[in-house]
């Protein structure tokens, strides 16, 4: 089951688990700042689109953002079911190891993912779709998909759709989100966001507001986790027939979240995103033996920044900085079995630097590097298995050259690295192989843009460490993907 809590779920899966038990301190380093946003939607996360979108594919503009990165961060807590294992899963919130992630995995999501400028172009765009895919081993790809579609209802009031689609080892996503937002000519708006999924006591409920001058933007929500479980399990109950697993919420989930934007003059321009899930309690149980499941404790929190000055409109360059937590305390009730007492504490700290140059009318240089870090502790207090204290660190990055002819042909190269060092902790967390490699490597692109409504490209990787994977030819897999817009 891909939830991970219907039929029989708790039978096979209670027993590979550990146990919860303490609170959080999450920090939610909150922003006031603004940002010029006509009241689109707010599950789009974009605002005006730039002057290349709609019209002429030049010039671009020469911006990154942390918009994706936070969007990414909120699905972990506002999507539980994508994680592999469904929302009772044991891996944790943040869901970064797993068997089938090689060395190569995170320089793969790099070579995958778009790059900062288009990043922030997509960011701001009010609709369209988006798909990437890359391989990630002889067998399978990753790829991703986002399409969002608002209506204008007239009298400020829009009605927006947002559908999110990821297949990755960890995360099997496929989440579907619509809101209503009205805005007012002085620049304040509301919106309410429900997520529509088939399995209903895992639906959201958001309720928020913002206000947007030609300065910025800052919006705030609060969101109603799993906002029919109570109702559907402990009001109107479930067949065990149904349902092998119930869940009750003891101390219910709310998020809450805060994004923000400003400019300061022609050259200084401000960013922030963060969120906090208060802390909550449930208790997962069979519905034939309720002594047999386990409490869980969970708090999550995550906070964003960017600062970035522009020399000029052909030069750019910024700092950014984010930060992850999730801590997750599993206790077993009183048949649950001693694997399902643990305490896990996830976290990812990143910091990082970018420049952006328009060093011709068709030629652009694109460069970004972070320093990453991932600790990860699970003490197990039931007495089965050996505790986890692992942390690798990285430094991680891309520098590259686009070039962009005027009759719609693209091509990229860049070079891209992810050297990444296990501190502690070497073979404590799951995976495909040790993540402890220097990985490099060669990234050729050529595509074509139809106009600035849509565009398409492809790449090939060129090995350049002689990892085992290449099998001394140069060969380090493909990519693609498009980016459609209406």
């Amino acid at each position: 089951m891909r939830n991970g809590v219907r039929g029989g779920t708790i039978g096979r899966t209670v027993g590979s688990w550990r146990a919860p038990r303490s609170l959080l301190t999450a920090v939610c380093a909150a922003t006031i700042m603004l940002a010029a946003f006509p009241a689109t939607s707010h599950c789009q996360s974009d605002s005006v689109a730039p002057p290349d979108t709609l019209e002429h594919p030049r010039p671009v503009a020469l911006h990154a953002t942390i918009r994706g990165w936070g969007e990414s961060t909120w699905l972990l807590i506002l999507d539980r079911s994508a994680a592999d294992g469904g929302r009772l899963t044991n891996r944790g919130i943040l869901q970064r190891f797993h068997e089938a992630i090689d060395a190569e995995y995170w320089l793969d999501q790099i070579s995958t993912r778009y790059g900062p400028v288009d990043e922030y172009r997509w960011q701001r765009s009010p609709s369209g779709a988006r798909f990437w895919t890359g391989s990630i081993n002889h067998q399978d790809l990753i790829a991703g998909l986002v399409i969002k579609a608002p209506v204008d209802l007239g009298r400020g009031w829009t009605v927006a759709l947002r559908f999110d689609k990821e297949d990755t080892p960890p995360i099997d996503r496929n989440f579907l989100r619509l809101e209503f937002a009205k805005a007012w000519r002085g620049g304040a708006s509301a919106f309410f966001e429900g997520s529509l999924e088939a399995y209903k006591p895992e639906m959201d409920l958001t309720l928020g507001g913002g206000f947007a001058d030609q300065a910025g933007e800052v919006s705030a929500s609060v969101t109603w986790l799993d906002a029919f479980n109570d109702v559907i399990y402990q009001g109107l109950e479930v067949w065990p027939g149904f349902a092998d697993t119930a869940i009750d919420y003891e101390k219910q989930a709310f998020a809450l979240r805060a994004t923000a934007e400003r400019r300061f003059g022609p050259h200084l321009r401000l960013e922030a995103d963060a969120a906090v899930m208060l802390p909550a309690r449930v208790r997962a149980y069979r519905q034939l033996a309720a002594d047999s499941g386990f409490v869980q404790a969970e708090e999550f929190a995550f906070v964003a920044g960017l600062a970035e000055w522009a020399f000029s409109p052909k030069l750019s360059a910024g700092g950014f900085a984010n930060w992850v937590r999730a801590v997750t305390d599993r206790t077993p009730l009183p048949q649950g079995g001693p694997e399902n007492d643990y305490h896990l504490v996830e976290q990812t700290t990143r910091a990082g630097a970018y420049a952006l140059w328009q060093v011709l009318r068709d030629w652009r240089i694109e460069a970004w590097v972070v320093h990453e870090w991932r600790p990860e502790r699970r003490e197990l207090r039931g007495g089965v298995g050996e505790d986890v204290d692992y942390e690798d660190r990285a430094w991680r990055g891309s520098a590259g050259v686009v070039y962009r002819a005027p009759g719609g042909f693209r091509a990229e190269a860049a070079f891209e690295m992810d050297l990444r060092d296990v501190i502690r902790g070497e073979g404590q967390v799951p995976k495909g192989q040790s993540l402890d490699h220097h990985n490099t490597r060669l990234r050729l692109e050529i595509g074509w843009e139809f106009g600035a409504r849509f565009r398409a490209e492809a790449g090939y990787r060129i090995d350049l460490d002689g990892d085992e994977y290449t099998h001394g030819d140069w060969y380090d897999g493909a990519h693609g993907g498009f980016i459609l817009h209406w």
